[in-house]
Order: structure tokens, then sequence, then C-alpha cells
């Protein structure tokens, strides 16, 4: 359909032979496309089951993930809840042992002193006041030389010295029994917390297990629904061409059959000019019908032809 110079032969240049010749070409090719895209939508329906089912199954693991990440974040914010109540009673806690090392602290120092005093003392306060009594007699009523009497005054002041000792030891002793009762309540107090605090730790911790549990089966639906839709990608891009070469011809045909007119009305004018009433009618109708079987498409004259020849009816 090109003359020398390469340029496009105009429809009014060319015989009949020509016009048909390029009416069965263009015919021919849109045959040919839309076999080709039958064979791509019955390969795309291959693809569509598998396709569907690959949806469907990414999505209700994706729905799972849903509904454990629903789950683990209840589980979090109640284990989360336990340890704040935690924090908040290890405060107390705290408070009360540092209390309670304060006391110890000064019982420790009460009972250095004590103990350094008793070993001053050598003896218990009743001990050293008896003694003290039995030589503070025998010194004023016992006749005794000049020298015993000395040295019993001097017993009577060690005796002296030591029963001071002594009895300023019983005084700190005495001092220490409230420490221990401040120090047996303070840790009454702290157990009682403790039990508070590990109580509740016991029931965070199997939040938190509970929680390492949901994160691990929510790992593996997450890996099965990553799968499926790996799966659903390759599908994709296996009929993404596919798809791609339908509009394609399908674009190609509607060009084609945008183009059939012009050679059928060329051809039609052809049979027009001859002046036959016989062969008008002829090529009238063989050109209508190529019309509408290659396009669909017909003017009102063209349908009252092939009406005529009965190739269309309202019956």
């Amino acid at each position: 359909m090109t003359d020398d110079s390469n340029s496009p032969k105009s429809t009014t240049d060319m015989t009949e032979r020509e016009l048909k010749s390029n009416i069965n070409l263009l015919r021919q090719q849109v045959d040919r496309l839309n076999r080709e895209i039958r064979k791509s939508i019955e390969e795309i329906k291959l693809h569509r089951g598998s396709i569907d089912e690959l949806r469907d199954k990414r999505d209700e693991f994706n729905a799972k993930v849903k509904e454990y990440a629903v789950k683990a974040e209840a589980c979090r914010k109640a284990r989360d809840a336990i340890n704040r109540k935690i924090a908040d009673l290890k405060k107390p806690r705290s408070e009360i042992q540092a209390q309670i090392n304060q006391q110890r602290s000064q019982l420790d120092r009460l009972k250095a002193r004590r103990d350094e005093l008793n070993a001053i003392a050598k003896m218990q306060t009743s001990s050293l006041e008896k003694a003290y009594a039995n030589e503070l007699y025998v010194f004023i009523h016992a006749d005794i030389p000049l020298k015993h009497e000395i040295d019993s005054m001097e017993r009577l002041k060690q005796l002296g010295e030591r029963l001071g000792v002594s009895r300023e030891a019983d005084a700190i002793h005495s001092e220490l029994t409230p420490v221990y009762k401040e120090i047996r309540a303070l840790r009454k107090t702290g157990d009682q917390t403790h039990q508070e605090i590990q109580s509740l730790a016991d029931e965070s911790q199997k939040h938190h297990d509970e929680l390492l549990g949901i994160y691990k089966d929510l790992d593996a639906v997450r890996r099965e629904a990553n799968l499926y839709h790996t799966q659903l990608k390759e599908k994709y891009r296996i009929t993404k061409p596919i798809s791609k070469s339908i509009d394609a011809n399908k674009a190609a045909v509607a060009s084609l059959r945008d183009e059939l007119p012009q050679y059928l009305d060329a051809l039609k004018g052809m049979h027009l000019s001859e002046g036959a009433q016989g062969d008008d009618i002829g090529g009238e109708h063989e050109t209508a019908l190529e019309k509408f079987k290659t396009t669909g498409r017909m003017s009102l004259k063209e349908l009252q032809v092939l009406m005529d020849h009965n190739d269309i009816t309202f019956d």
C-alpha cells in the first residue's frame, strides 16, 4: 500500500483488489489479535484462582496478626501497670530498709558501748552490789589493821567505779530493747511490703511470659502472611505483563476497526460509481456485510441492504 516514494497511498487511488486486500489484511489482524486476547484471558483465568486463594490466605493471616497484636498490647499494658505498682511499693520499702539500717547502726553503737562497759565492770551489777556491800561492812565494822583498812578502801573505790560502770551498761542495755522492738516492727512492715511486691512480681512475670508466647505466635503468623504475600506478588509479576498485552491488543483492535471503514466506504463508493443497478446492489450488500462483520457498525442504508438480503431480521 505504498507508492514509489514510500508515502501512504490514498484510498481514492486504490483499485478494488487493493481495497479488498487491505480489508482482508485488517480483518486478519483483528482476528489474530482477538485470538491472542482470548488466549491471554484464559491464561489469566488459570492464575486467577490461585491469586484469589493466595490473597484470601494472606488476608486471613494478616487478620490473625492484628488479633495477636491486640492481645499483645493488652497483655503489655497489664504487665506495665503491675510494674508501676511494684515501683511505687519499692520506694516505701527502701525507706523502711533505710530506717532499719539507721536503727541497726544505733543498736550497734549502743551494744559496743555496753560491751565496753561490761568489760570494765567484769561482773553483773547485782554481784558488784553484793561485793561492794560486803567490803563496805568490813571497812566500817571490822577491827582490822590500818594497812588492811587502806586496802579495803582501795577495793571499795574500785568496786564503786566498776559498779557505776556496770549500772551505766545496764542503762544502755535498757535502751536496746525499744530499738530491737522498732527494728522488728520495721522488718514486719518491710516483709509485708516485700511479700506484696513478690506477689505482684509473680503476676507481672505471668503477663510477661504470656506476652512472649503471643509475640512468638504473632511472628509465626506474620511469617505465614508474608509468605503468601510474596507468592501473591510473584503471581502479579507474571500476570501484569499479560494484562498489559491484553490492553495493548484491545487498543490495537480498536484502532484497526477505526481504520476499516475508510476502505469499506471507498469500496462502496467504487461500486456505486459503476452505474449498474444490479452490480450496485451486490456491491453495497458485500460492503455492508463486510463492514458489519468486521466493525459491528452500519448506517441506516446499510442496515436496509442487510435486511433486504435477510442478513439481519427482527423476527
